[in-house]
């Protein structure tokens, strides 16, 4: 018997605190307790491993720390030997998008000879760059007004091989990311994405990591954008679950939304009770049906029409829930859009990522 397993054995209270908002272990066990019993008999399955949206919330909710997500993610490690199995829960398709994504086509970099800022740059994320090519355009052009030198960088961090278990090849892709900001003389990272920014601060740890967010709250949004929403109908605000431990990011954000005058409610769960939006964990793609009842679930959970984040995923997430899921920054920088997102297949997502390195070589 595995070591952890027989103390998570031990210790387990079968309280099911683990498993409120948890469409994983409500799918493949009826008590956490019994879960683990079967662990001492047999390895974790791969479907339930590759069920886990590896949110983190089992453990913080569990009063014996016991902790699913890293049961589950050395599960997917030890079925990364193995390509077929990987590629049955859709690996494949991830594959195909690191590989894309750390590709000349759709991978640049931009970076300045003068100005004070010359060692920061602006890394927008994959989501965000298959969504908006001229949001992240009107974004850095305000932070080049308010930063001189400042560059910038279409990369990704990697995060989606690494959910999968591919350990080692996370590595490589964060290596190439180390690489290019080495390249471009950057030692702090401007991020919008919430994985983007846990990535760069968890495994390198030399590089400095701060939110968009945080910085907009310090160096002040556009004055246009200041007290614009009075008259708006409240939205509800979803903390994305890769940054539920950073309460001060999570404070930036909420002053964001007071200095525009958008009134907002909160969650039941929110900040580090966060619940995913469904697509932790590459869940659309390993468990489909899970990541559905997920999105429903997240979005049902609010009267408000309209859900906010400052995740580009979780906002699709949220419309894919059956709400209208909007972007933080869109409020900020793309008011004349707010009514709805409007809907995007795998194409057309390609396509803006490719017109956004094409606008940044322009620059």
């Amino acid at each position: 018997m595995d070591a952890k397993i027989a103390q998570y054995l031990e210790t387990c209270l079968d309280c099911k605190a683990c498993m409120k908002g948890c469409p994983m272990l409500y799918a493949h066990t009826d008590s956490p307790k019994n879960l683990l019993l079967r662990f001492t008999r047999e390895k974790p399955s791969s479907a339930t491993a590759f069920s886990c949206a590896s949110c983190g919330l089992c453990a913080h909710v569990c009063p014996k720390d016991i902790d699913f997500g890293a049961l589950f993610q050395g599960t997917k490690e030890h079925y990364a030997a193995d390509q077929k199995v990987l590629k049955k829960y859709g690996y494949g398709a991830v594959m195909f998008h690191q590989k894309q994504s750390f590709s000349k086509r759709f991978s640049t970099l931009k970076s300045f000879t003068a100005g004070a800022y010359r060692h920061m740059a602006f890394m927008p994320g994959c989501a965000l760059s298959s969504y908006s090519p001229s949001l992240i355009y009107t974004v850095f052009d305000y932070l080049r007004s308010q930063l001189p030198g400042i560059g910038i960088i279409q990369q990704c961090c990697g995060t989606p091989t690494r959910m999968m278990g591919d350990t080692a090849q996370f590595h490589i892709y964060r290596s190439r990311l180390e690489s290019d900001l080495a390249a471009m003389g950057a030692t702090t990272v401007v991020t919008a994405c919430e994985n983007c920014y846990m990535s760069i601060k968890n495994h390198s740890p030399h590089i400095t990591i701060v939110s968009l967010y945080s910085l907009l709250n310090e160096i002040g949004v556009p004055k246009t954008a200041i007290d614009r929403y009075r008259s708006y109908d409240a939205v509800a605000l979803h903390d994305p679950c890769p940054t539920r431990f950073e309460s001060a990011l999570q404070e930036d954000v909420r002053a964001l939304m007071h200095t525009i005058g958008l009134s907002f409610e909160e969650f039941k769960f929110n900040r580090d009770k966060t619940q995913c939006c469904g697509s932790g964990g590459m869940m659309e793609l390993s468990a489909p049906h899970l990541a559905k009842a997920q999105m429903q679930s997240r979005a049902a959970q609010t009267q408000c029409e309209s859900i906010v984040s400052y995740c580009q995923s979780c906002a699709e997430s949220m419309s894919k829930g059956g709400k209208n899921g909007l972007h933080l920054l869109d409020f900020i920088f793309m008011p004349h859009r707010l009514k709805r997102q409007a809907k995007q297949g795998v194409l057309k997502k390609w396509y803006n990522r490719y017109r956004s390195r094409r606008m940044i070589e322009r620059l």
